[in-house]
C-alpha cells in the first residue's frame, strides 16, 4: 500500500516531467554506465536462452533417433523373421541388415553424447542463470535510484517555487520549512543509490565481460565436441554403405524411392471406401443374378392385377354368347360391346351393367425376419445400422448369405451383410 501511495504522489511530476512543464535531473555518468549494463543484461539472457534451447533440442535429437531406430528395427525385424523379407526382396537385404547396426549406433551416440550435455548444463547454463539472477538485482536498485530522482525532482521544485514566491503568507512559511526537510530526506536518499551504483556498476562491469567471454568460449567449443562426435558416428556407419560424395541428397531420396508412392496410390486399401449400396450393385451385376426390388414388385402385382381384370372381362363376354377380344390392360373393367340378337329385329336389348370391380384379395405373404447375430455399424450412405439381438424385417435376399439384403428396422430401410443375421424359422 506504501509503494502504491508514492506511485500516486509522483504520477503529477511524470506527467509535467514529460511534456516539459517541470524540471528533469539527469546523470551524465550513470547513464552511460547504465546503457552499458543494459548490454551486459541482453547479453547475459540471450546466452541463456541459446543455451538451454540448445541443450534441449540437442537432447530431443538423440531422443527422437533412438526412437526412430528402435521403431525402424520392430518394424523390419518380425517381417524379416517370419515372411523372409530378405529373400524375397533382395535389393532391401541391406537395408534390413543395416536396421539393427543403425539402431546400435543411434543408441550409442545417445549415451557418448549426454555427458557433453550434462557438461553444457553446468557449465554454461547454470552459470548464466546466476549470472541473470545478479542483473535482476542490480535492475532492481537502478529502478529504485531512478524513483528517489523523481523524489528529489519533485520536492526541489516544490521548494524552488516557494523561494520564488514574493509574498509569503504564514503558512506559505509553514509549507517552507516542511518542503525543505522532505527535500533533503529525498536528496540524500537519492544522493546515496546514485553514488553507490556509480561505484559499483563499473566493477560490476568489469567483472560480467570477465565472466561472459570465456562462457562463451566453452560453450563454442562444446557445441563444435558435440557435433564433431555425431559426424563421427554417423559417417562410421555410413562408410561403405552410402555414396557420402554426392550432395544432393533430394535427389538420391528420388532416386531410392522410385515408384513407391504409385505402387502405394494403387493399392484399394487406401482408396477411399465407396458406397454399401453401390458396391452391391457392382457385384450383383458382374455375378449376373439379380433380385427383386421394390420397383419390380410393385410391376409385378400391377401386372398380376391387369391379367385378373383381362381374365373377368373374358368371362363376362363369354356368358353373352359372343367372341371377345381382349383389350389393353386396364385396371377398371369396361363394359362389354352391346350386340343385336339374331331372332329379334324389332327391339334392342340394353346392355348389362358392367360387374362390380373386384376387392384386392388380402395378401397371404408373410414377413420374413432375420435377428441381427453380431452388431453393424452403417459405413457408407444406404447402409442400415443394427445391434446384436435386434429383429430385422427382410424386404429382399437372397440364397447366398454371404451377399448383402435390404431391410427395414425402426422404420429405417438399409442394405446390410447377411452373415451378420440369422434368419428366423
Amino acid at each position: 500500500m506504501k509503494g502504491f501511495t508514492k506511485a500516486l504522489q509522483r504520477t503529477p511530476h511524470n506527467l509535467t516531467s514529460r511534456i516539459g512543464m517541470s524540471k528533469k535531473s539527469t546523470d551524465v555518468e550513470f547513464n552511460d554506465y547504465e546503457r552499458k549494463f543494459t548490454a551486459v543484461e541482453a547479453a547475459c539472457e540471450k546466452m541463456l536462452k541459446d543455451s538451454t534451447v540448445f541443450r534441449d533440442s540437442v537432447s530431443n535429437l538423440l531422443s527422437s533417433g533412438s526412437s526412430f531406430s528402435a521403431s525402424l528395427a520392430t518394424l523390419f525385424s518380425p517381417m524379416g523373421a517370419e515372411y523372409n523379407l530378405a529373400g524375397k526382396h533382395p535389393q532391401a537385404e541391406v537395408t534390413v541388415k543395416n536396421i539393427t547396426v543403425y539402431q546400435g549406433i543411434m543408441e550409442e551416440m545417445r549415451e557418448t553424447l549426454s555427458p557433453e550435455l550434462e557438461l553444457i548444463d553446468s557449465r554454461v547454463v547454470q552459470p548464466c542463470k546466476e549470472l541473470h539472477e545478479i542483473c535482476k538485482k542490480i535492475r532492481k536498485t537502478i529502478v529504485k535510484r531512478d524513483h528517489k530522482l523523481v523524489d528529489y525532482d519533485r520536492h526541489n521544485n516544490s521548494l524552488n517555487k516557494l523561494r520564488e514566491k514574493k509574498e509569503k503568507s504564514l503558512s506559505d512559511e509553514k509549507n517552507l520549512f516542511k518542503v525543505e526537510q522532505d527535500f533533503e530526506l529525498a536528496s540524500g536518499e537519492y544522493e546515496h543509490y546514485n553514488s553507490l551504483l556509480k561505484t559499483e556498476l563499473p566493477h560490476f562491469l568489469g567483472l560480467a565481460t570477465r565472466f561472459i567471454d570465456p562462457l562463451f568460449h566453452s560453450f563454442y567449443y562444446m557445441q563444435l565436441n558435440v557435433y564433431y562426435i555425431m559426424q563421427e558416428k554417423l559417417q562410421s556407419f555410413a562408410d561403405g554403405k552410402y555414396d557420402l560424395s554426392r550432395k544432393d541428397v533430394e535427389n538420391i531420396y528420388l532416386e531410392q524411392r522410385g515408384d513407391t508412392a504409385e505402387q502405394i496410390e494403387a493399392m484399394a486399401i487406401v482408396k477411399r471406401i465407396t458406397s454399401t449400396a453401390k458396391m452391391l450393385q457392382a457385384h450383383r451385376s458382374a455375378s449376373g443374378t439379380s433380385t427383386p426390388t421394390r420397383t419390380g414388385s410393385i410391376a409385378s402385382r400391377t401386372t398380376s392385377n391387369s391379367y385378373l381384370d383381362r381374365k373377368n372381362s373374358y368371362g363376362s363376354s363369354a356368358a353373352g354368347g359372343e367372341k371377345s377380344t381382349f383389350s389393353p390392360p386396364s385396371r377398371t373393367v369396361a363394359a362389354p360391346p352391346p350386340y343385336t340378337s339374331a331372332s329379334s329385329t324389332t327391339s334392342i336389348k340394353k346392355a348389362p351393367p358392367p360387374p362390380p370391380p373386384l376387392k384386392p384379395k388380402p395378401s397371404f405373404n408373410r414377413a420374413v425376419y432375420a435377428t441381427a447375430i453380431f452388431d453393424f455399424e452403417a459405413q457408407a450412405e444406404g447402409d442400415l445400422s443394427f445391434r446384436a439381438g435386434d429383429r430385422i424385417e427382410i424386404i429382399e435376399k437372397t440364397e447366398n448369405p454371404d451377399e448383402w439384403w435390404t431391410g427395414r428396422l425402426n422404420g429405417a430401410t438399409g442394405v446390410f451383410p447377411g452373415t451378420y443375421t440369422q434368419v428366423d424359422a
